[in-house]
């Protein structure tokens, strides 16, 4: 139980509040459109994130107050539900346990700060409003610890914590087959990466398929790109000594599936009938559906992986009246629906990974937190962009939840994803630096792998090897923080960032040097416990070494590395 004497948040019935260990939660058992919070402290600023395609924890705010809102039917499509309250007796942060429309305001009062949060969608639905988890810590890093501590205590903890590698970014539909995917899987099993993910453009019967267009035809194998079938795929792939995964955007419907002139009665609709793209799961029909395709593809392929997607805005969500929902609640039905068939399928297969994707990081939130294991946070994944996104990622998800991958290699044009990792000129230590951002948390690569330089896969084996070795434990119940301020696109924000990755006497420390920083900046870690820490660069053998006391540290950071190199990693490990 939360302790500290300090004053918690207030609120008025039927809203309760719960003391957890460093933060609160939220709750009411009734049917309630908006929460007011009243949190007791004077306010400096309010903060928040915007955020789209391509542009997800975008940082807003710094005023005494702030307004944002989602009405896309994602709740982090257009803004992320979470909000900052820096004050002068530190930071308040909170989030909101929902996955679709909302709105928050924050402004300074007379007694504190006011915190409005309204679900519009919830008004007239059956079920109770969305919890909220707020958290208190003297710092922002130390807030957003306690936030994603209170919120992994609800995460899902069966399945274990795999690297994997996805074919998506360098071929896309256009260029995976059977002899592509399984070559590159061979690859992946020899880097010490655990399961390979055949992405989009495995369904549909033509060969000519654009995976968008019939979405919701699961059920149809491309069979001239895999002949032999998924079951076949899955087996082979095994062989090589790796798992299997595969992709699925299981609410969609393309507008040339199949499906939805099929089975009509699971069209989400609006209110003039047109088609809203998925299948509405507030419906018994469409629910049943969903339900047999996934069971069916994990059972066929034994699926120890399944990236499930959501690439369409249904806004207000189905407002038909013959699907057991009200005209008004589709949207809500839709999402509770959501949330059992998630749970209901960790108990199918407890050890499958069930990731969380929506046009990259638009469905981000912390009540699909609690029914999934991971989500992924953006679909580029440039280094710059990466930490940027990471930065403000941190603050809401526990690192166990947070999957992005190191640099893709893209067939399409983008202004800064473009990397050749099979050329000579990307330098080896400009390859640990695009490895390294993300390698505290979930891990993953999609690249041409049996294109790759030979120098560069045996690098890319030695960081796998460390992750397995010192990441994945720290995972299982650690704390990832930014410890300097959010970096930018477009060479903006902080240029030297850093992140620790955190469970008891041990820590994971990483830094950037990011252009146009010429000079490294100090590293200091945050919250070292006193006396003696050793200090030791992985991977082992990249520098010797070192034993430094928590003063020492504090004054003077981390032992740099060579002037040539942009990036390190530390382990830091307490002794007494």
């Amino acid at each position: 139980m939360n302790t500290s004497t300090r004053p918690g948040p207030r609120v008025a019935a039927p809203w309760r509040v719960e003391p957890l260990d460093g933060a609160y939660r939220v709750t009411t058992d009734d049917r309630v459109a908006s929460v007011e919070v009243t949190l007791p402290a004077t306010v400096r600023a309010v903060h928040g994130f915007t955020s789209s395609w391509g542009l997800e924890f975008r940082p807003v705010g710094g005023e005494r107050e702030l307004t944002l809102g989602v009405e896309s039917g994602r709740s982090s499509q257009g803004a992320v539900p979470w909000l900052g309250i820096e004050t002068d007796e530190g930071w308040w942060t909170l989030t909101w346990h929902w996955s679709g429309n909302w709105a928050a305001t924050a402004a300074r009062t007379a007694d504190g700060c006011l915190v409005t949060i309204t679900f519009p969608d919830h008004v007239g639905a059956g079920a109770a409003s969305p919890a909220l988890t707020i958290a208190h810590g003297a710092t922002r890093g130390s807030a957003g610890v306690c936030l994603t501590g209170a919120l992994m205590g609800a995460a899902p903890r069966r399945a274990p914590l795999l690297t994997e590698w996805n074919h998506w970014w360098p071929y896309e539909d256009a260029e995976i087959n059977e002899d592509v995917f399984l070559a590159n899987a061979a690859v992946a099993a020899e880097l010490g990466l655990e399961v390979a993910v055949l992405d989009a453009g495995w369904f549909g019967a033509d060969g000519d398929t654009e995976w968008y267009r019939v979405r919701g035809d699961w059920h149809l194998v491309n069979n001239a790109r895999f002949p032999h079938g998924l079951a076949w795929l899955a087996d082979r792939t095994r062989d090589l000594g790796i798992d299997f995964g595969v992709w699925i955007e299981a609410e969609a419907l393309g507008e040339d599936a199949a499906v939805s002139i099929e089975l009509p009665e699971i069209v989400a609709r609006d209110e003039h009938g047109t088609s809203l793209g998925n299948v509405c799961l507030g419906s018994a029909a469409g629910l049943e559906r969903v339900r047999n395709q996934v069971v069916q593809l994990a059972t066929t392929t034994r699926a120890r992986w399944i990236k499930w997607d959501f690439n369409l805005d249904p806004g207000r969500g189905c407002r038909r009246t013959d699907h057991g929902h009200g005209s008004e609640d589709g949207l809500v039905q839709h999402y509770l629906a959501l949330y059992r068939l998630f749970d209901e399928l960790h108990e199918l297969f407890p050890d499958t990974v069930w990731e969380a994707c929506a046009s990259g990081g638009l469905r981000i939130d912390a009540g699909l937190a609690e029914h999934v294991d991971a989500f992924f946070l953006s679909d580029p994944d440039w280094t710059e962009h990466h930490l940027a996104v990471l930065w403000g990622a941190s603050q809401l998800l526990p690192a166990r939840q947070i999957l992005h991958w190191m640099q893709s290699e893209w067939r399409g044009e983008h202004r800064f994803q473009k990397v050749d990792y099979s050329g000579t000129l990307l330098r080896s230590t400009a390859f640990d630096t695009k490895v390294r951002a993300a390698l505290l948390h979930r891990f993953g690569v999609s690249a041409r792998l049996t294109e790759m330089r030979p120098d560069l896969k045996e690098r890319l084996a030695a960081h796998v090897a460390v992750w397995k070795e010192w990441v994945r434990p720290l995972l299982e119940n650690g704390s990832l923080s930014a410890i300097t301020p959010q970096p930018l696109m477009d060479e903006q924000g902080h240029r030297t960032p850093a992140f620790q990755l955190v469970d008891g006497a041990t820590r994971l420390v990483v830094g950037f040097r990011l252009p146009p920083a010429w000079e490294w900046e100090p590293v200091v870690p945050q919250g070292l416990q006193k006396g003696r820490h050793r200090v030791t660069p992985l991977p082992r053998g990249s520098g010797e070494p070192v034993e430094l006391t928590s003063d020492e540290l504090t004054r003077t950071g981390l032992p740099l590395p060579p002037r040539e190199h942009d990036s390190a990693l530390w382990l830091v490990e307490w002794f007494p």
